[in-house]
C-alpha cells in the first residue's frame, strides 16, 4: 500500500465513482480502476460495491476510509509544516468540538484563525461528546474537546476545567428558575437520555450507582434539537451542563437545578495525538483554542472551576 493508492482510493470514496473520481484526479478510468482492484489484492478484501448508481463502501472500505483520511492529512500536514517556516503557521488543523463548545467556540476560533494565521485551513468538526472523542483517539483530529478523556487510547490529554452538571425541565413560570436537587432525589424525575456512549450520561449514572440512586430514564433521544422539543413541550428533565443550557436561558422557558449531596461534575480536556509531532499550525491554534476558552469562562458563559487553563507550562 502506498500513498497513491491511498489518495486514489480516497477520491473514489468521496466522489461515490470511478467516473467522478478520475475526473477529479485527472486520471484515466481505467488506471484508477487498476489501482484499486490492486489495493484490493494487496488487503484481501473488497473496499467497494459496485452498483448502476456508483459504488458503496463495504464495511473494510468504511476502516480504511479512516486510515486514509488520517494518514493522508498528515502527509499534506508535514508538507505544509516543513514549507511553511515558523513564522508563517500553514496547513489543514481539524478540531474536533462536543455540541457544548461548537456553539460557543466556532464563530470566535474562525474569526481569529482567520486574522492572525491565514496559511491555516481550519476545519471544526461537531458531534456527541463521544464522537468527538472517536474522531481523536482514531488519529483523524488535530485537536479535540472531550469530557473525561482519561480513557482515550493514543492521546495526550490536559484537563482544563471542570463543571457542575444540572437537572433542567420546563419552567412552571412561578418558582425561581435556578436551585438545587440533591442526586437522591433524582430518581423522581423522568429524564430524557442520550445515547448510552454519550459521556455524560456515563458519567451521572456511574455516580448515581456508587450513591445507590437508580435513574428514572422515559425517553432516548439520539438529537439536540429533539431533547429541546421535549424538554420546552414538559415531557421530562435532562442532565447538562450550563454552557448547552445557556443558548436557550434567555427564552425563560427552562428551569435548572444544580445536583448536588454530592455534587455532579465532569472535567473538559483537550486532546491532541500522542503518536505524532505537533506542526506549527496545530500548535498555534492550540493557544487560540485555549485563550478563547478563558474568555467564554470569564465571562461567564461556560461556568467551571480551573484546572490547568490558565496553566502556561504546558502551551
Amino acid at each position: 500500500m502506498n500513498s497513491r493508492q491511498l489518495q486514489y482510493f480516497d477520491a473514489v470514496l468521496r466522489e461515490g465513482g470511478f467516473s467522478a473520481a478520475s475526473r477529479r484526479l485527472n486520471v484515466a478510468q481505467p488506471a484508477l480502476s487498476g489501482h484499486i482492484a490492486s489495493l484490493e489484492a494487496e488487503l484481501g478484501v473488497k473496499l467497494f460495491e459496485r452498483t448502476n448508481k456508483g459504488v458503496t463502501p463495504t464495511s473494510a472500505g468504511i476502516r480504511l476510509g479512516h486510515h486514509a483520511e488520517a494518514i493522508l492529512r498528515q502527509l499534506d500536514a508535514a508538507t505544509a509544516d516543513v514549507s511553511g517556516g515558523e513564522d508563517s503557521p500553514s496547513g489543514e488543523v481539524m478540531v474536533a468540538l462536543p455540541l457544548t463548545a461548537a456553539y460557543l467556540l466556532s464563530a470566535r476560533i474562525y474569526e481569529r484563525v482567520a486574522r492572525e494565521l491565514p496559511r491555516v485551513s481550519l476545519r471544526v468538526v461537531e458531534g456527541l461528546s463521544f464522537e468527538s472523542g472517536d474522531i481523536m483517539s482514531s488519529g483523524r483530529g488535530d485537536l479535540g474537546l472531550v469530557p473525561n478523556a482519561a480513557d482515550l487510547p493514543n492521546l495526550e490529554a490536559i484537563t482544563l476545567f471542570q463543571e457542575n452538571l444540572y437537572l433542567v425541565g420546563k419552567w412552571d413560570g412561578v418558582s425561581p428558575r435556578i436551585g438545587e436537587v440533591p442526586l437522591r432525589d433524582l430518581p423522581d424525575y423522568p429524564l430524557i437520555q442520550t445515547h448510552k456512549r454519550v459521556v455524560l450520561r456515563r458519567s451521572i449514572e456511574e455516580l448515581a450507582a456508587s450513591q445507590g440512586v437508580r435513574l428514572n430514564t422515559s425517553f432516548e433521544i439520539t438529537g439536540l434539537h429533539v431533547l429541546y422539543s421535549l424538554l420546552e413541550a414538559g415531557l421530562g428533565y435532562a442532565i447538562m451542563n450550563w454552557a448547552l443550557l445557556g443558548s436557550r436561558w434567555d427564552m425563560n422557558v427552562l428551569a435548572a437545578w444544580k445536583i448536588v449531596e454530592p455534587e455532579a461534575k465532569r472535567t473538559i480536556s483537550l486532546t491532541w495525538p500522542r503518536n505524532r509531532p505537533m506542526t506549527d499550525a496545530v500548535r498555534a491554534v492550540r493557544r487560540i483554542l485555549v485563550e478563547i476558552l478563558r474568555e467564554v469562562v470569564a465571562e461567564g458563559r461556560w461556568p467551571a472551576s480551573d484546572v490547568s487553563l490558565h496553566d502556561e507550562s504546558w502551551l
